[in-house]
């Protein structure tokens, strides 16, 4: 078969979705990605082996409909051109455009829904027109992927798809458990790692507010940022916030890596993400397979990652208290306490996050 991949960027694909990539190239079929390099260098990313890459242009935070007319006719030649036996679209836009453009050119799709994202986490009129224009997309998908229950239950809820197209992966897009290795954790010193773009959505308010609090009674303790800063993106924590916390002391942007291993294998880390909404976080996924215990907040696609008090803790949402709390918990525990929740996410990781079940559902919907 000939299977498309479609994104907002070629990052996305790559990183999110490598491992159900490899899977079909593996079992010989033709694969082709389809979405824009960003020009951001933070998140250039090499295409695998045999694998075809196509770019397009894409307004991705834009709600210029004469950005997404263009974007829409791309995909349209794209479709017509490759006559690919399936689609698989992921992010809004192609979710939307990509649809239906693969209805139009008879062409099995597949739409994704990771995570409810700005346009529904936000309200304003535009926005309001865009879930209207996202619910018209889905109609023409043959089936809606989503990666937690509360977004299964809104989209059936709000009428955003029939249920009978929705394709449930309770564990999330999931990770190859066998490519992490699991580290030990315990350290007289914690650093508080926030893995994420540099968003007012990830928690980034919440992350240093709390880091000032703790700073104050254990001023040893290290906060770090590991992402991409995301400026497009209506939510983006503009630099000069960044800059000043910095400048205080509170806290240090390390950059952005593709090379996560060697940020878990380092010892006392402890992932930190205070997240408004996800779908299921793949950075959470594959701390927990690394034995690293995490702080995140009590909500869908963070909180499956997470046993309260056994692999970490979860905290109320846009709580900066609370999360500070959490943070001294941590930091008070025994060598041998802290090296057990490190044990524990490990074990949480091998029972729920194992991608060979999500290739199984890959599968079904190819009919493979």
């Amino acid at each position: 078969m000939k299977i498309i991949f479609c994104d907002n960027t070629l990052w996305g694909l790559v990183n999110f979705r490598g491992e159900v990539i490899g899977h079909f190239m593996r079992e010989g079929h033709h694969v082709v990605l389809v979405a824009p390099e960003k020009d951001d260098k933070q998140m250039r990313t090499a295409i695998p082996d045999g694998v075809r890459y196509i770019p397009v242009k894409m307004g991705r935070t834009s709600l210029n409909p004469i950005k997404d007319v263009s974007y829409f006719m791309q995909m349209l030649r794209i479709f017509r051109t490759e006559r690919p036996d399936y689609i698989f679209n992921y992010t809004i836009k192609p979710n939307i455009y990509g649809s239906i453009a693969a209805r139009i050119c008879g062409c099995h799709s597949t739409a994704m829904m990771a995570g409810l994202g700005y346009i529904f986490i936000n309200d304003s009129l535009l926005l309001r027109i865009a879930r209207t224009i996202y619910r018209f997309g889905l109609l023409f998908t043959d089936h809606l992927i989503v990666l937690n229950s509360f977004i299964r239950d809104m989209v059936v809820r709000k009428h955003f798809c029939d249920p009978k197209k929705i394709v449930f992966l309770e564990g999330g897009e999931g990770i190859d458990i066998q490519k992490y290795t699991k580290y030990d954790n315990a350290s007289s010193t914690t650093t508080f790692l926030f893995i994420g773009r540099i968003l007012w959505d990830k928690g980034y308010d919440e992350f240093s507010k709390a880091a000032r609090k703790v700073k104050k009674l254990y001023p040893e303790t290290q906060f770090e940022l590991l992402g991409s800063m995301d400026p497009s993106y209506p939510k983006s924590v503009p630099e000069e916030r960044l800059h000043q916390d910095e400048a205080d002391g509170i806290l240090k942007y390390v950059g952005f890596t593709h090379d996560m291993n060697s940020v878990y294998e380092r010892k006392g880390i402890v992932i930190t993400l205070p997240s408004y909404s996800e779908g299921m976080n793949r950075a959470l996924m594959e701390a927990t397979a690394s034995g690293k215990p995490i702080i995140t907040s009590d909500i869908p696609g963070c909180r499956e990652a997470v046993d309260d008090g056994v692999n970490g803790y979860l905290v109320p949402v846009k709580n900066a208290d609370a999360l500070a709390e959490a943070m001294l918990r941590y930091i008070r525990l025994s060598d041998e306490e802290k090296q057990k929740q490190s044990d524990m996410s490990r074990v949480k990781a091998e029972s729920i996050f194992d991608i060979r079940n999500v290739i199984g559902k890959y599968k079904e919907i190819v009919g493979e």
